[in-house]
């Protein structure tokens, strides 16, 4: 059985223990009143009984009260390796880790701090007794305090670094009026990449050697959400690297579409981050951009590469792409969010797209970003059947199509994004051509 499982069963346990203690402590002393109250004499035996279970009982209380806190603090481990193993988001997992420790220790200030590549430290979460967001330049630490837990590999535990003696002389301890400090070291198999540090510069004595052990098995958990994270992002890169190479494939086989996708995934990040989407949607917006025309996989190259215009059946093989393109990856987890852009990115506002002839907001936000990215490219890229055409017409034929074509809140995305900042995203993936939208 899962440790954890039996945790709701302890705090009835010790919450009940704790009530009789109390109320045995009261009955006792409420004896006693009543008998000198009544100046009844106690004999010596008896109030010598008496004193021993008034003792008993107050050491009962704190034993009951150190369990409740012990209890806590397990409580608060598991709940966190819950935290870990659930979720891939690391600044999540870390602020919750942080703000336990802030919780339960009584600190007013807790910071994960991790080595860059020069082994120089920096603070990757900082959080205060408010269980509010630090920024840099909105706190001071010791240096001295966190530099001698690196070097050491050890935690330092002070209960008043004012009168410690390690810290005599420091400036910082003093300057910054560092009072109770607890600082341990963050390690991945045996690696330090780190440090928690927590402090309170009001009161001393605040940290013990529990919240020492505690601290200690919370840099584990993070630690083990740092290796999650890094593991995630290992796989997330293996990933985008093999889709850039099946990308490079699927243009070269459009020749006329040379480096089309990867200008479209920038044009579509610079939408989106216009438009104001989460880290998290920006990458599925980068996937899906990346990955759109997959489904052309299953257009033969006589129609994919033909120099003319498509006949009538031509074209119903051609838009079938979309549709192939869901086929291939529906089912792949990776791709989850992406394939609201490959399955719906030739969808019109106003209904008259393809596949699925979505209307509106029926058609994923994604893919109505990703609309606008595709044609801006369109029609400022050269084809066989015509020249590349200027900024100026991409952009008077983007704003005729509000409302129709395209999602009037992406167009005015579109609008607000000043014309050099759109030529300098195609200088950047048109290497070979890096003059042709600015020259006309």
């Amino acid at each position: 059985m899962d440790e954890t499982e039996t945790l709701p069963q302890t705090v009835d346990e010790v919450a009940q223990l704790n009530r009789e203690v109390e109320a045995l402590h009261a009955q006792l002393n409420a004896f006693q009143n009543t008998l000198a109250t009544n100046d009844i004499a106690i004999p010596t035996d008896v109030l010598l009984g008496v004193r021993q279970l008034n003792a008993k009982l107050i050491t009962l209380q704190e034993n009951v009260a150190t369990l409740e806190q012990e209890r806590g603090s397990l409580r608060a481990l598991a709940e966190i390796g819950h935290v870990v193993n659930s979720s891939l988001d690391l600044q999540i997992v870390l602020s919750e880790v942080m703000d336990t420790i802030i919780q339960l220790a009584g600190a007013q200030r807790a910071f994960l701090m991790l080595q860059d590549a020069q082994g120089e430290l920096y603070t990757v979460v900082g959080r205060n007794w408010k269980l509010e967001s630090l920024k840099p330049g909105e706190y001071e630490i010791s240096r001295t305090v966190i530099n001698r837990v690196v070097e050491q590999g050890e935690a330092l535990l002070t209960t008043n670094a004012q009168e410690d003696p390690r810290f005599d002389g420091v400036q910082s301890v003093v300057a910054y009026s560092l009072r109770s400090i607890l600082c341990v070291p963050l390690k991945v198999k045996d690696d330090l990449i780190g440090v928690i540090y927590a402090d309170n510069r009001v009161r001393e004595g605040i940290f013990t050697e529990n919240h020492r052990f505690l601290l200690s098995a919370f840099a584990n958990q993070a630690a083990a959400a740092l290796e999650n994270a890094q593991l995630f992002n290992d796989l997330s890169m293996s990933y985008d690297q093999t889709l850039e190479a099946l990308v490079t494939a699927l243009d070269a086989r459009e020749r006329e579409t040379e480096q089309h996708t990867r200008r479209v995934v920038d044009y579509s990040m610079a939408l989106a981050e216009k438009i104001g989407l989460a880290d998290e949607e920006l990458i599925e917006i980068r996937r899906g951009a990346l990955m759109h025309d997959i489904g052309k996989i299953g257009v033969p190259d006589a129609i994919l590469q033909k120099p003319g215009p498509l006949t009538d059946q031509e074209w119903v093989v051609m838009r079938r792409h979309p549709e192939e393109g869901l086929r291939i990856l529906q089912d792949i987890t990776f791709f989850k969010g992406a394939i609201d852009i490959i399955g719906s990115h030739h969808e019109h506002y106003d209904g008259s797209g393809y596949p699925r002839g979505l209307v509106g907001d029926q058609i994923p936000l994604g893919a109505r970003i990703f609309a606008i990215a595709d044609a801006f490219d369109a029609i400022t890229s050269n084809r066989p059947y015509r020249k590349a055409q200027s900024f100026e017409a991409a952009y008077e034929e983007i704003l005729r199509c509000r409302g129709t074509q395209f999602d009037p809140k992406v167009v005015d995305a579109f609008r607000s994004i000043d014309r050099e900042e759109w030529i300098a995203l195609r200088a950047l993936s048109l290497p070979r051509d890096r003059t042709r939208l600015s020259e006309r």
